[in-house]
């Protein structure tokens, strides 16, 4: 096997990209097992803790995924009792969303969790690299953004 250094650099970034999407979904798996959500449930969750009430389009937006997408995340919350859909009151086709007493608890739970596995992930980098990191990280997430715009 040849090594990365002898490789472009374009090649070697879409390989490191592809290692650590990789483990970042068997670290997401990890920290969601415990507590009876789905990935995709535990990210609306933690999204919605950020609104009071929010519809299921602005989630659908927030999250990047299709309203019919977020509509069967929904009803799997609903479900567990994580999650209340109301109609709103000016438009019936609309539904409010927000965490129910139980959500709002496992949502806590949920990220203190991350929280914690965060803080061990940045004890294996020296601390005088955070920083750089999270910023050099910053960079390349607005750069694929930016691809998928185009």
């Amino acid at each position: 096997m040849r090594n990365r250094t002898e490789k472009p650099l374009s090649l070697i970034l879409g390989e490191v990209m592809n290692e650590l999407f990789s483990n970042c979904n068997e670290k997401e798996n990890r920290i969601v097992s415990g507590f009876g959500v789905s990935i995709v449930e535990a990210k609306s969750l933690r999204k919605m803790n950020d609104f009071e009430s929010l519809t299921v389009n602005q989630l659908a937006h927030e999250l990047h995924l299709t309203s019919s997408r977020i509509t069967r995340i929904i009803d799997n919350l609903v479900e567990k009792e994580l999650v209340s859909r109301e109609i709103d009151a000016q438009d019936r086709r609309v539904y409010n969303l927000s965490l129910t007493e139980k959500g709002k608890k496992l949502t806590g739970e949920l990220i203190e969790s991350y929280k914690k596995v965060h803080s061990e992930i940045l004890q294996n980098i020296p601390e005088e690299h955070h920083k750089k990191m999270i910023e050099a990280l910053e960079l390349l997430s607005i750069a694929v953004l930016k691809w998928l715009e185009e």
